[in-house]
């Protein structure tokens, strides 16, 4: 009697939660453009923090090894256990990779998810922008469905994820470049209309000059801190070894050329300020190369003494793991909304007809800034989802959410080092904390690589129009 009476409870049970799983996801629940950025950001954000902690404590996530249905993630000496794993362990085979598995399952996972957004928005049309603002129940399912999957998965699909993860980050490197340089021409560009306008400065009477202080005042500082920096740079890391002079001075030489190119007659569009943001980036890159360079001789922000005291240590993960996941978030968060436009992450006046008084609407308020969550009432029917299908516009998002992929594989990328030992042929770099994230010579030279590549774009962007003056550049 007790069991049929438990069968029956646990029938009733059942039945309700999966009537309540398959409402939720199939609840609209339509957010705003900004709304929705945020949440996607936030979870590139918070999968960076989990993934980088996971690879500080060496922690691989591999549990179908665990339960033996497939191979380890480090193999030790002539173990067994490491035959037919031979192309994964290829990757990285040492104790301070074990929690490059974990970071390369939680990205596989959300850069999947991103890959499908990519897919089902790809057409412009209501239903794309419903996927890419709604469904948020069904799309939390689907992504711990995919987490929870890939713990089970062999550590060979990761491996071959690794390997297009090298290929496909940077883009990502090239694509920020060319946003920061986008980014500088229109500040400057943005400063000069206030100007031509002569709006208001803080409160006060422009005449048509404040801002252009403003230009002068930004680019002074961005130089300054600039060329310290640099001074600094060449302070404290050794000269005698060539990949730090080569760095520094490069990216010296460059700035020069590119501001001396931006005040002449040859850039007619040239500008001190966008000339300044360049420069202080490339110093940026800079110091980002010469602190990823594995030679504890070399760089003196790698501490060599495993003795080091622990409370310091523990401060020291604590920070990365924040500034790892901190950049990913902003990153995603700039490029994301660099993708959709600022139009549409502020929600514009929409092209929408009237609505009826279930939704009210006036002409000050942005439309599209509304949270619409479609109800199903008892007759099946959404009493929402009309007045939420009038708010939404056709759009395609592939561009976006094949951003958001883009970032989650340079994430893949930057918390293991691209994938290698950073101090392979160190001794003094045995563990992941000792490490440190994107550090190694393949992050060096990356890093490298992208400081020259943003300085020569700015330099075309230059000379492009007296190189080819039958072009049209605006």
């Amino acid at each position: 009697m007790g069991a049929c009476i438990g069968t029956l409870v646990g029938s009733c049970v059942g039945s309700a939660v999966m009537t309540a799983c398959c409402s939720a996801c199939s609840c609209k629940c339509i957010f705003s453009p900004g709304c929705t950025n945020l949440v996607y950001v936030l979870t590139i954000m918070v999968s960076s923090l989990v993934a980088v902690s996971l690879r500080y404590g060496g922690i691989d996530l591999n549990v179908g090894f665990d339960i033996g249905i497939s191979g380890p993630s480090v193999c030790v000496g002539n173990s067994t256990t490491c035959d037919g794993n031979a192309f994964s362990l290829s990757i990285c085979n040492a104790d301070n990779c074990a929690g490059y598995w974990a970071v390369y399952r939680i990205a596989f996972s959300v850069a999947g998810f991103f890959a499908l957004m990519a897919l089902c928005t790809a057409c412009s049309c209501k239903t794309s922008t419903q996927i890419h603002r709604g469904f948020w129940f069904a799309k939390a399912f689907l992504l711990i469905g995919a987490l929870v999957g890939s713990l089970f998965a062999p550590n060979t699909l990761f491996a071959y994820f690794a390997w297009v993860a090298r290929f496909v980050a940077p883009l990502f490197l090239i694509y920020q470049v060319v946003i920061f340089i986008d980014f500088g021409y229109s500040t400057n560009d943005a400063l000069i209309a206030k100007d031509e306008r002569m709006d208001n400065f803080c409160g006060l009477e422009n005449s048509g000059f404040k801002y252009h202080v403003v230009i002068l005042v930004l680019s002074l500082l961005l130089y300054v801190g600039s060329f310290t920096a640099i001074g600094f740079m060449y302070a404290i890391w050794p000269q005698d070894c060539a990949f730090n002079p080569l760095a520094i001075t490069t990216t010296l030489l460059l700035g020069l050329l590119n501001t001396g190119i931006s005040v002449s007659k040859i850039a007619q569009h040239g500008s001190i300020l966008t000339s300044g943001f360049i420069f202080a980036y490339s110093t940026w890159l800079c110091f980002t190369t010469l602190g990823a360079l594995p030679e504890p001789t070399c760089n003196p922000s790698i501490t060599a003494d495993p003795n080091e005291s622990s409370p310091d240590h523990v401060v020291m993960l604590v920070i990365s793991c924040i500034v790892a996941s901190g950049s990913c978030g902003y990153f995603a968060y700039r490029m994301g909304s660099r993708a959709i436009g600022s139009n549409a992450m502020t929600g514009g006046p929409s092209k929408a007809p009237a609505m009826s008084s279930e939704v009210e609407m006036t002409s000050d308020a942005p439309v599209n800034d509304k949270v619409t969550v479609a109800v199903q009432g008892e007759d099946g029917s959404s009493g929402g989802s009309a007045a939420a299908d009038e708010l939404l516009e056709p759009q395609s998002f592939f561009g976006y959410h094949f951003t958001m992929f883009t970032i989650c594989m340079f994430m893949s990328m930057m918390l293991t080092n691209w994938g290698v030992e950073g101090g392979a042929a160190h001794t003094e770099l045995t563990s992941a904390a000792e490490q440190g994230y994107n550090k190694g010579y393949a992050s060096a030279w990356l890093q490298m690589s992208a400081n020259w590549i943003c300085c020569l774009l700015y330099l075309w962007t230059l000379i492009a129009p007296a190189c080819l003056p039958d072009r049209d550049f605006s």
